[in-house]
């Protein structure tokens, strides 16, 4: 074929805007589309305006859109066009209840020291990691065992990704973003999972000059690949601990967070969480600690975040929020948090401005309407920023979410056309045809995830999200370290500037780690809210 539909397998709401993205290696404008339920044709249109290929974010010479917004009824229909394969398209009321359920389900597969129903329990050796202290100037990235030795109970948490090394700067960006998901849609099943979560981030610190913020090492990347259940490694773990306010930032925010939401669900937890927020809220403050760590490993350094006041404000801006005790809303709004560039593991300047903000912060809702001002897209898939990294699309679904929070400051709730493209583009209206969330449930979909669940047991990783597609540059740097398939059906659609292959030997575009995976949920949940 010579010409290709993409759509959101998913489906689409009634209401909302919907379109398909016609690539064609020819022009052919004037061709017929029909949107047909039940052998009828609901809809019909020539094809028109036809935009040329840029080989940045289209690799075809030409590319249309079919607008069938008009169609409202829910059902199943076919969208046909010659010379293309016939897609169904799907109209419901929720149909991203499925996947965001599928979602959380990968996390509690990404569990650590707890059976799972993929994998019995895994690394109980981290009830006594080793303490490891900063060896040098923190920002060499080097670690040395503690001297006398010592260990801690770090029994717990979610594996970061396709290794089973625990970052807690991940850990509590993730369980943040699903108790915003529960937030804003209590109907999805995501406590558990965020309990689980912030037991674990309680036990970060467990004195008071002792604070976690890693169990395991670069290690972990270069032994066999056994099973969590059975890995080698078990018992011999470290766990490294530095008084960064990076980590301790982030870690108070979800904290009390967490305690906020299960004040009234369940309020044992609550107290400890409330009481381990503050804890590590004043224990950051102090003029002994240091403003970030991280580990140096062979082919790139584990989440280096050299920025602390976006974290440490987000931790005084959800204390404020907890207590409403004033001190916490003067350090917040002292911090400097200007407009971010994106919202990642490492930027969340946004979602503090975005909490000031909701209480009345005339300053951080400015801040926060230009910083997502530079999100406006103006591209063929309706991309926020337009621009591929590594991780390209857990931050533009962080940027997608943060144009829907803004417009909603303003009182008006309808989905932003960004946060509608990056929503399609998951599930398939992107140039490769394929779904980006590793789903039975979806004919078009990512397969071979970069994960222990594929590579050690051989399993689909369901519900797991890719990294999406890469900068080709930046992707060509790193292909030393996998193989890039040959003949991939895929290489097609690959612009000079993007690659994606389904390759579970790549970690730059299938890995999927924790932090995505709660943008993601977050997404589904004002989504499927809506």
């Amino acid at each position: 074929m010579s010409v290709w539909l993409r759509i959101s397998q998913a489906g689409y709401t009634p209401q909302r805007e919907k379109t398909a993205v016609v690539l064609s290696e020819t022009d052919i404008t004037g061709s017929t589309w029909s949107l047909k339920k039940d052998g009828k044709t609901i809809l019909s249109a020539e094809l028109s305006s036809p935009k040329r290929g840029d080989d940045f974010h289209v690799a075809q010479e030409f590319y249309y859109t079919i607008d069938f917004t008009e169609a409202k009824s829910p059902g199943v229909y076919t969208l046909e066009l010659a010379k293309a394969e016939p897609q169904k398209i799907i109209i419901d009321e929720n149909p991203y209840v499925l996947f965001a359920n599928q979602a959380v389900g990968h996390l509690s597969r990404m569990r650590s020291g707890c059976a799972t129903d993929i994998t019995n329990a895994s690394h109980p050796g981290d009830a006594a990691a080793i303490v490891y202290n900063v060896d040098g100037d923190w920002q060499n990235g080097a670690w040395k065992e503690a001297v006398p030795r010592r260990t801690v109970d770090m029994h717990g948490g979610h594996y970061d990704a396709g290794d089973c090394i625990k970052f807690t700067l991940t850990e509590a960006n993730m369980v943040w973003h699903l108790l915003r998901a529960y937030e804003e849609n209590p109907a999805l099943g995501v406590l558990d999972e965020a309990k689980y979560g912030l037991d674990y981030l309680a036990k970060t610190f467990p004195d008071d000059n002792t604070f976690v913020i890693q169990v395991g090492d670069g290690r972990d990347h270069h032994v066999e690949r056994p099973l969590p259940e059975t890995e080698v490694l078990d018992g011999k773990r470290p766990a490294l601990c530095a008084l960064s306010r990076v980590h301790m930032g982030v870690t108070a925010a979800t904290l009390a967070l967490g305690a906020y939401v299960f004040a009234d669900i369940n309020p044992d937890a609550a107290a400890l969480y409330k009481s381990k927020a503050t804890a590590i809220y004043d224990r950051a403050r102090k003029s002994d600690t240091q403003a970030s760590a991280f580990e140096r490993d062979r082919i790139n350094d584990f989440y280096y975040d050299k920025t602390d006041t976006d974290n440490m404000a987000l931790a005084a801006a959800e204390l404020y929020r907890l207590t409403k005790k004033q001190n916490y809303l003067d350090d917040a709004k002292a911090y400097d948090t200007p407009p971010g560039h994106s919202i990642s593991w490492s930027v969340l300047n946004g979602c503090v401005n975005h909490r000031l903000a909701e209480q009345g912060d005339a300053e951080a809702k400015s801040r926060f309407l230009k910083e997502v001002s530079k999100y406006d897209c103006d591209n063929i898939w309706d991309l926020p920023g337009g621009e591929y990294t590594w991780g390209s699309l857990p931050i533009w679904i962080g940027m997608a979410n943060s144009l829907f929070l803004a417009r909603r400051l303003d009182g008006d709730s309808t989905m932003p056309t960004p946060f509608l493209g990056v929503l399609d583009y998951i599930f398939g209206r992107n140039n490769w045809g394929i779904a980006m969330i590793a789903s039975e449930d979806l004919p078009y979909a990512v397969q071979d995830i970069y994960s222990w669940i594929t590579f050690r047991l051989g399993k689909l990783a369901v519900g797991a999200l890719s990294e999406g597609p890469g900068k080709k540059e930046m992707h060509d740097s790193l292909g030393s370290h996998f193989k890039t398939p040959e003949n991939s059906p895929l290489e097609k659609f690959n612009t000079s500037e993007a690659v994606f292959y389904d390759n579970g030997d790549d970690f730059m575009l299938q890995e999927s780690t924790i932090w995505g995976q709660g943008n993601l949920i977050l997404m589904l949940a004002l989504a499927s809210a809506h």
